[in-house]
Formats: C-alpha cells, sequence, structure tokens
C-alpha cells in the first residue's frame, strides 16, 4: 500500500525545526520508506486464528464416505418415497372410480323418480283432460 507523503514539506519542517539539513533527508527517506512497506491488512489477527478449526473440529466434520453413504441413503429413501406416492395415487383413483359410481347410481334412482313423478302427473293431467271433455255438453 503507498501513502502521499510530502518529502519536501517534511523535510523544511524538520529544518525549520532546527535540523541539519543531511539529519532532516534521513528521517524524510526513513519515513517514506516505513510508507512503502507491504500492506498488512489482510493478515490474520489473533481473533482470526482463535476462530480457526481445531483437529477435533475437523475430525468431527462429515467425511467423504459419509457423504456417498447419506447419498446412497437418500436415493434409497427417495424410491421409496417415489413408490409409496404412486401406491397412493391409485388408491385415490380407486376412491374416486367408487365415489363416481356411487354418484351415478343415485343420480339415475332420482332422475327415475322424477321421471315417474312427471308421466304420473302428466297422466292425470290427460285423465283430467279426457274426463272434462267427455262431461262437456
Amino acid at each position: 500500500m503507498i501513502v502521499a507523503f510530502d518529502t519536501l514539506g517534511a523535510s523544511k519542517r524538520l529544518r525549520d525545526a532546527g535540523l541539519e539539513e543531511r539529519a532532516a533527508e534521513a528521517i524524510v527517506e526513513l519515513v517514506q520508506s516505513t510508507a512503502q512497506f507491504p500492506d498488512i491488512s489482510g493478515l490474520a489477527t489473533k481473533t482470526d486464528i482463535a476462530d480457526m478449526a481445531t483437529k477435533a473440529d475437523i475430525a468431527d466434520m462429515a467425511t467423504k464416505a459419509d457423504l456417498t453413504e447419506l447419498a446412497h441413503a437418500t436415493k434409497a429413501d427417495l424410491a421409496e418415497l417415489a413408490h409409496t406416492t404412486k401406491m397412493d395415487i391409485q388408491a385415490l383413483k380407486a376412491d374416486l372410480a367408487i365415489t363416481k359410481t356411487q354418484i351415478l347410481v343415485e343420480l339415475n334412482d332420482k332422475l327415475r323418480s322424477q321421471t315417474l313423478g312427471f308421466l304420473g302427473g302428466v297422466t292425470a293431467i290427460v285423465g283430467l283432460a279426457t274426463a272434462i271433455i267427455k262431461l262437456a255438453p
């Protein structure tokens, strides 16, 4: 990281404070060289190191074998879930078919009753009309 540093101004201030020109220039060069040190702001701090995983933490982590086993178990679980879901759907379809048949039977019964009632009413009207015609002068 490079920091802007006014070497001429710093040298003048040091000479004005009573230092010899060579001493002032040496101090300015020293300050300027320290400003060119590499940036260490990204280095780990004590807190960063304290927060790092320990050997025990790493030992407790899942291994590749653990993950492979989990993947196989998950595949088996998904296959079982798919099979169970398929069976549930087939059972629902069967229940719907039974319900549909029951509804159709009930509708046919009601339609038959209404048809018979309608025919009885028509028969009564025809009989009444015939009686009126025969009784009329």
